[in-house]
């Protein structure tokens, strides 16, 4: 009985391995010519009125803000520089630039 499923498992494994191959070079294809990330800005708000930054990351090429700036002097340039505000999570603001 082992050795009658010998042939199927061989036949099997002639169909996959080169499908996976394919589909393995496919994706490093798509990966390789895929658009770099966008720059983009993530914003936390505190402190009292008027709103000041309490934290923000900036990604590569993404102007970066300090603790206790304006918010709505960053808000301003980043809008002003082409980014959009994409996500508005409470007091969690997220840019980016297309």
């Amino acid at each position: 009985m082992i050795h009658a499923r010998r042939p199927f498992v061989v036949l099997a494994l002639l169909i996959a391995l080169p499908l996976g191959f394919a589909l393995i070079r496919e994706q490093t294809i798509q990966t390789a010519t895929a658009a770099p990330a966008s720059p983009a800005v993530v914003i936390l708000v505190g402190g009292d009125p008027p709103l000041s930054i309490r934290d923000s990351q900036s990604s590569t090429g993404a102007p970066a803000f300090a603790s206790g700036d304006s918010l709505s002097q960053a808000l301003a340039d980043l809008l002003a520089a082409g980014f959009e505000i994409k996500h508005v999570d409470g007091l969690t603001y997220t840019l980016v630039k297309q």
